[in-house]
């Protein structure tokens, strides 16, 4: 999966500017329910401001009145230091980067330098949920030992019942030479399922 696949459009984006001030910038949040805003350059992704930073700067900037202090320009609050992603960057990538900075979103610019869009925590999830078919078939645990032919065998159990399997993620259990196997299966009877993957020797888990 590609980041290029989940971008949020630069063209469905409430975007501000460096030179706006904080006034524009927390009446753009209010009226469109935003916590954050992508801020631009000209047409050049710059940063990002957060609704969160403007009212802190404020509590902490006791020599400024209201109307002063939102007089001031985008520039002085936003935050600029922020990585991005290539639209052919792997989701996962994206995952591990958006957890790791704390961030609210994260700008997607290409090879050209051109700003496309943004890639939200949401997007990632939803992202995931397809990858997984979560919501769709029983979800089931199987621990399986490590070792040649073990995967086929349990598949091999979902063949013989004709069942479709609509994931299955394989995991280290943490335990030496133990593989833990999260299958969703479509199935309208997932404890038969179950107890019949138990008889060909394998040990279910819980969910």
């Amino acid at each position: 999966m590609f980041v290029k696949n989940h971008i949020l459009d630069k063209s469905q984006l409430t975007l501000i500017s460096v030179e706006d001030n904080l006034k524009t910038a927390l009446h753009k949040m209010d009226e469109g329910n935003f916590l954050s805003l992508p801020v631009m350059e000209g047409d050049k992704f710059a940063g990002y401001i957060m609704k969160a930073d403007i009212y802190d700067g404020f509590f902490h900037n006791s020599s400024l009145d209201k109307d002063a202090y939102l007089s001031k320009s985008v520039k002085e609050v936003m935050q600029s230091d922020m990585r991005s992603l290539d639209p052919d960057d792997g989701i996962d990538k994206a995952s591990y980067a958006i957890e790791k900075l704390n961030i609210p979103f994260l700008p997607v610019i290409n090879s050209d330098g051109v700003f496309l869009g943004i890639l939200t925590h949401a997007a990632i999830f939803k992202a995931f949920s397809d990858l997984f078919h979560l919501g769709k078939g029983q979800q089931m645990i199987v621990y399986i030992f490590n070792i040649p032919g073990q995967l086929s065998r349990l598949l091999n159990v979902f063949r013989k019942e004709d069942l479709n399997v609509a994931s299955m993620v394989v995991m280290d259990a943490k335990v030496m030479g133990i593989l833990k196997v999260l299958v969703r299966v479509e199935t309208d009877d997932i404890q038969d399922l179950m107890d019949k993957v138990e008889k060909e020797g394998f040990k279910i888990g819980t969910l």
